[in-house]
């Protein structure tokens, strides 16, 4: 049997009201009803998806680029991944002007 590293992330599903998006079938009928607590980035291509405890653990069986806690900017438009951090970030908050104000000018 030969092992697969990467999570089958099946279709997309809306995570506007942050539920968790763990379905076993890939159906409507088998999405979990919980609120979500984690949020994933599964891959480069900055596909993402929510999870709540129980199903974050079986997340961690499978290879993904980040998770962290869900916050306030988890999930919404516009918002970017901050890996450094762990979070969430507009890209208005200080935190990120500081880090491109760090960025070295090229001439």
């Amino acid at each position: 049997m030969t092992v697969q590293p990467f999570a089958p992330l099946g279709r997309i599903v809306d995570s506007r009201h942050r539920k968790c998006s763990y379905s076993p079938h890939d159906s409507p009928d088998t999405d979990c009803p919980n609120e979500a607590t984690w949020h994933i980035m599964w891959n480069t291509d900055r596909e993402v998806g929510l999870a709540c405890d129980p199903h974050m653990e079986i997340a961690r069986q499978y290879v993904f680029l980040d998770s962290h806690r869900i916050g306030p900017d988890c999930d919404m438009p516009g918002t970017l991944w901050d890996l450094d951090n762990q979070r969430c970030v507009y890209p208005d908050e200080p935190a990120v002007e500081t880090a491109a104000a760090e960025e070295p000018a090229t001439a």
